[in-house]
């Protein structure tokens, strides 16, 4: 379902691109890039400085604008001759980081045929080759995408372990002080003993995942 939803997001995004650069509205596309553009500044500056594969974590709409935003941008510096066309391979590995790195496909597929109906403007082996070049650098950013969600993944079981451990840990914690509170009277000394080193370990693992968590 997850790997549907951001397959129709990127579809979307080639379809918004192509209906407008072959419509009356191609005339706007400065004015459409300044929305975009706003629109994607509005989005960091409420994650409050947060990176932006962190961004598209959140939500498929930073990559949707930020899919079509650079695609209007190389069309209106001059299509396959933009000097802007080496972002393409940067955005297919930010598409393989943050969407499920079979996006890619999708990606490849769009700008194929973005690009197709211009193949034969200019020099056509040269255009060629810079659709080839996004289609050979995209197996790379699957492959990095799918190892850093791998590692993404691997950290996020991490961090729930050692909140769960923190959690038992308060828990005991608050357990034993009551026991000591309750029956102080009727424990032998030994039981006390006992119970107070249970309280020592109980907070050593409390400052240890404390420190894990702020490092």
């Amino acid at each position: 379902m997850k790997l549907a939803v951001q397959s129709a997001i990127l579809a979307l995004s080639f379809g918004v691109v192509y209906v407008w650069q072959n419509s009356p509205l191609k005339e706007y596309t400065v004015q459409l890039l300044g929305l975009f553009i706003a629109l994607y500044l509005i989005i960091v500056a409420k994650k409050k400085g947060k990176a932006f594969l962190q961004l598209g974590q959140e939500g498929g709409i930073g990559i949707f604008i930020l899919n079509t935003l650079v695609f209007l941008l190389i069309f209106a510096t001059g299509g396959l001759d933009s000097a802007l066309f080496f972002i393409l391979y940067f955005i297919a590995f930010g598409i393989a980081f943050v969407f499920d790195p079979l996006c890619v496909i999708v990606f490849i597929a769009g700008s194929i045929l973005i690009f197709a109906p211009h193949v034969n403007t200019g020099d056509f082996t040269a255009n060629i080759l810079k659709i080839a070049s996004v289609a050979l650098v995209s197996p790379l950013a699957f492959f990095f995408g799918k190892e850093y969600q791998k590692s993404d993944s691997q950290d996020e079981k991490i961090n729930a372990i050692e909140e769960r451990a923190k959690e038992a840990s308060d828990s005991i914690s608050k357990d034993v002080e009551e026991v000591i509170e309750d029956e102080k009277e009727i424990l032998k000394q030994e039981d006390l003993d006992k119970l107070n080193d249970i309280l020592e370990e109980t907070e050593d693992l409390r400052a240890e995942s404390s420190e894990k968590s702020n490092g």
